[in-house]
């Protein structure tokens, strides 16, 4: 069978994500289509390059503000660049890898999808910084900070022209990039989501059975400053429930 795999956004909740995807790996579970966005676009593109152990250490090692610092209107993710760009592997399992980000045009916003999976390493690595790139023009508390407030701000700029030029955030347009899968068919969808009131796409079941669609969901209250919650003790029990969710659902 073929499987796909739809990793949305989330930030540092992109930690769940990963302990799913160690149990996945631990137990042969391979992907012929991924698809991710912001967060998920960089635990995506671990897979592509079979680098779990980094992808593990990634979470398992993180520091509040570690790798993603407030600077320039975003939420800079260049050390997460970085660090993706050590990664040589492949995993041939995997024929498609898209991603996801928002191209902005004055005061207008357009989603891009492309395949990274034959892209040149750079250029790849553009697409997963961008779908990862979350506005940030907050002069508040940044204690109390919370992916609602960033959002709203953003619109707010948005319509100054602030953000003209950017490529950004995905999640902005589509956290659940599940479009691809329509013409990229596959046997049967794992989307892993990271928010309490997830609604898969309806349009998806005019190609897909319900029963061909699998949803994997916190198990776990979700408030909203955890998107940008980066401490190790967070991400860490994040990592543990997530795996240990998927070993008792799967």
């Amino acid at each position: 069978m073929r499987y796909g795999l739809c990793l949305t956004g989330g930030g540092a909740k992109g930690a769940y994500e990963a302990g799913i995807l160690k149990f996945f790996k631990e137990n042969g579970i391979a992907f012929s289509v991924i698809t991710g966005t912001s967060i998920g676009a960089v635990n995506g593109y671990f897979m592509l390059r079979n680098s779990y152990d980094d992808m593990y250490n990634f979470w398992l090692n993180m520091q509040l503000n570690k790798y993603f610092d407030s600077l320039n209107m975003v939420v800079e993710n260049r050390l997460v660049i970085e660090e993706l760009r050590r990664l040589d592997g492949i995993d041939r399992n995997i024929d498609s890898f898209y991603v996801n980000y928002v191209e902005v045009k004055g005061c207008n916003i357009n989603e891009v999808i492309v395949d990274i999976k034959n892209m040149p390493k750079e250029e790849a690595l553009l697409a997963v910084k961008a779908s990862s790139l979350l506005p940030y023009n907050y002069n508040g508390d940044p204690n109390s900070v919370s992916a609602k407030i960033l959002f709203e701000q953003f619109k707010s700029d948005l319509q100054e022209g602030k953000y003209d030029g950017y490529k950004l955030d995905g999640g902005i347009l589509n956290n659940c990039l599940i479009q691809p899968f329509i013409t990229d068919r596959v046997d049967k969808i794992y989307i892993i989501a990271l928010s309490n009131d997830f609604q898969v796409p309806e349009y998806i079941y005019e190609y897909y059975k319900k029963d061909d669609i699998v949803v994997l969901e916190p198990n776990f209250e979700v408030r909203p400053e955890d998107t940008v919650n980066f401490t190790n003790e967070f991400c860490t029990r994040l990592f543990n429930l997530g795996y240990q969710y998927a070993k008792g659902l799967i």
